[in-house]
């Protein structure tokens, strides 16, 4: 069924594996920040990065495995689907109900919350593919992780041009994302 990509796979997955290894270098950046803004911070900003990394890391896993039936992985890749949208859904209503303070940027609220959200509900789409026996299950697969892939490096380097400027300021502008 994968036949054929696993250099793709590996290079997805090492990619996020080493941008999961970055991030916990930027939490160190964090270190003259507020220690309850640095908390909120990270539940909403950092955290969902890094959950979206393992996913990606988890779904390039997943394609390397050797021998799986289409069914075994619709059933994985919906209970992969499921746990994200929890999550992603409950990220997505934090910053719907306001819930992160002053988001910065109009695009934070789509790239951190609303699109993640989405590629969670696509992914249960393209579990129902494999269910299903679709071919371009497949396709959908690899563009979808390869675009949640994009999407994590797009908020990991906004939260690093975020964090690096204020990081250990004494101007009262130290709190991250005002939350």
């Amino acid at each position: 069924m994968f036949e054929g990509w696993d250099d793709y796979y590996l290079l997805v997955g090492s990619a996020a594996a080493a941008l999961i290894g970055l991030l916990f270098v930027v939490v160190t950046l964090t270190t003259g920040i507020a220690s309850s803004a640095a908390e909120r911070g990270a539940r909403f900003f950092m955290t969902p990065i890094v959950f979206q990394l393992a996913i990606v890391l988890v779904l390039s896993g997943l394609a390397m495995v050797p021998g799986l039936s289409p069914s075994v992985v619709a059933l994985l890749l919906a209970a992969v689907a499921l746990v994200a949208a929890i999550y992603k859904g409950w990220i997505a209503w934090s910053f719907a109900r306001g819930a992160v303070l002053q988001v910065p940027h109009w695009s934070d609220k789509w790239c951190y919350g609303f699109l993640p959200f989405g590629f969670s509900l696509a992914l249960g789409a393209v579990a129902a593919g494999f269910w299903l026996g679709s071919e371009a299950a497949v396709f959908g697969l690899a563009a979808l992780v390869v675009a949640s892939l994009l999407l994590a490096i797009r908020n990991a380097w906004d939260l690093v041009t975020w964090i690096a400027p204020r990081a250990g300021s004494t101007d009262g502008q130290s709190e991250l994302r005002d939350a």
